[in-house]
């Protein structure tokens, strides 16, 4: 299973469970708080559910849950905010995360900036015109370096999974039932899957490099049969954003701002990610 070698990563590393402990103390904190049911969210419902009967506009999410709702009494209210919820911050807050996170490496790593700008001035040339599908797909350092954000700075940095079955880790069994915890951000780290690992080195993402990489040591969206179903459509957006950036602007740092971590449900940074764009001439 590949929960086996997930918890395999963490465990080798005296320093993990240390970082696991703290992360999880932060994560653990405010999960309950985020999924809790108010009456107001049972009147929006009861809303969407009269204004669906009487309208024929197209379909959208909220609506394709309370049709499962229907004919599934155990997808009740309590479920549809649930599955709600996830879906918001799954597509918006960790993606913010992500693209905040790539313009701070960026303005920090000056020579990887060119190096990803010169990438887009060959797409692009002088032009201004909006991006299409072949230039993402072209932009190969440029997701390099997304990748590499990702890998310091999952935005997700620990995920939990129920075991469906019993685990054997070397003398420990890990019974069916029991909650495990998996921190992204921790198995990022372990020296002896990444070289210097608190480097910012977008080539260890490269096509050569990737095929060494442990196929579970870089979980940014997890992994598995329950891994990120919108990876490919966040890597897009993040990619769409941050190229358009670069394209128009010079990202430097700013001084005395340093980025301090905060790690909740998503992580993120303490009084936000401080930027200087200075426009490029096109």
């Amino acid at each position: 299973m590949s929960i086996i070698s997930i918890l395999a990563l963490t465990r080798e590393s005296d320093l993990s469970y240390k970082t696991y402990g703290k992360i999880f103390r932060a994560w653990i904190s405010v999960v309950p708080a985020i999924f809790v049911l108010d009456p107001k969210d049972i009147q929006i419902l009861n809303l969407k559910r009269n204004s669906r009967k009487s309208s024929e506009q197209s379909v959208n999410l909220m609506q394709y849950f309370m049709e499962i709702a229907e004919n599934n009494t155990k997808f009740d209210d309590d479920s549809i905010i649930n599955e709600l919820c996830t879906f918001m911050l799954a597509g918006q807050d960790s993606v913010a995360a992500a693209v905040s996170f790539t313009l701070y490496n960026l303005a920090v790593h000056q020579s990887i900036q060119e190096k990803a700008y010169l990438e887009l001035y060959a797409i692009f040339k002088n032009s201004d015109r909006p991006t299409d599908v072949k230039d993402l797909q072209d932009m190969k350092y440029l997701e390099q370096c997304i990748k590499e954000t990702m890998r310091l700075y999952p935005s997700v940095p620990i995920i939990s999974r129920k075991l469906s079955e019993d685990i054997v880790l070397g003398k420990h069994t890990l019974p069916a039932g029991c909650n495990v915890f998996i921190s992204p951000y921790t198995t990022h780290r372990l020296e002896q899957y990444y070289e210097n690992p608190q480097e910012f080195n977008p080539d260890r993402f490269s096509t050569e490099n990737l095929e060494k990489l442990h196929p579970y040591a870089y979980l940014p969206f997890s992994a598995g049969p329950r891994n990120c179903i919108g990876y490919k459509f966040a890597l897009i957006e993040i990619k769409m954003i941050v190229s358009t950036l670069l394209r128009r602007f010079h990202l430097s740092a700013c001084p005395n701002k340093p980025v301090n971590l905060v790690f909740r449900i998503t992580l993120r940074a303490s009084g936000g990610v401080w930027l200087k764009l200075k426009p490029r001439e096109l």
